[in-house]
């Protein structure tokens, strides 16, 4: 049997809440099935998945900038 930690992505709420545009919204949880808790082993995956996703957003953000700078650059 996998041992329970608190979903680190609702912090045990089974919802989220988010904006955009200026609107509230709450929404039930994905990692957790909105259950407030996850396995150590979902768990992990959270963690790699979202480690990806940090490492894809900062080589976009640099991809951004440099085409910036190059099309900005003052001759």
């Amino acid at each position: 049997m996998y041992n329970k930690v608190v979903c680190p992505a609702c912090k045990g709420n089974g919802y989220i809440r988010s904006s955009w545009e200026g609107d509230d919204f709450v929404d039930q949880c994905k990692t957790c099935h909105s259950q407030g808790e996850v396995t150590t082993l979902r768990l992990k995956a959270y963690r790699k998945y979202n480690e990806l996703k940090d490492d894809k957003e900062w080589a976009l953000a640099a991809a951004m900038s440099e085409d910036y700078e190059e099309t900005h650059r003052e001759d």
